[in-house]
């Protein structure tokens, strides 16, 4: 199968890019390389530098016909997020929905959203793990960007 890992230049896009080609896949990974490393990108992946709300993704998508979107690319620092509020929101929720337009525009169907925990904010007393139907409650910048 052939993959899109954004925020592939991250710890979790990173070793999710290895994974899928250690199994066989065919991995291209875009990252504006903000907060990644690019020695993180894995050798027999294909990178492409680009902002996830750039138009050029639109284009990009319709020539790789992707079989499946793996979606990585965030800002994830909490402290930060607390600081400066509209940087996440911006980044986390704004460009992820651009970048989700495009996908839909380019007819792919197949997208897994990385989140976190943070969404739902302090468990229950009585609760041992979050379910995804659990309430939401976001605690912070961070959390709210993942929500919306």
């Amino acid at each position: 199968m052939k993959f899109l890992i954004t925020g592939g230049a991250g710890y979790i896009g990173s070793c999710t890019a290895n994974l899928l080609i250690d199994k066989g896949h065919k991995v291209s990974i875009i990252d504006n390389l903000s907060t990644g490393c690019k020695t993180l990108i894995p050798k027999k992946a294909k990178f492409f530098k680009i902002n996830i709300q750039d138009k050029k993704v639109l284009k990009f998508l319709k020539q790789e016909k992707f079989d499946v979107v793996m979606h990585f690319a965030a800002y994830i620092q909490v402290e930060e997020s607390v600081k400066n509020p509209k940087k996440y929101l911006v980044n986390n929720y704004k460009n992820t929905k651009s970048f989700l337009q495009y996908c839909k525009l380019a007819n792919l169907k197949n997208i897994i959203f990385s989140s976190t925990a943070a969404v739902y904010g302090e468990l229950e007393v009585n609760q041992k793990h979050a379910l995804e139907t659990s309430r939401l409650n976001p605690k912070n910048a961070y959390a709210l960007s993942k929500v919306k």
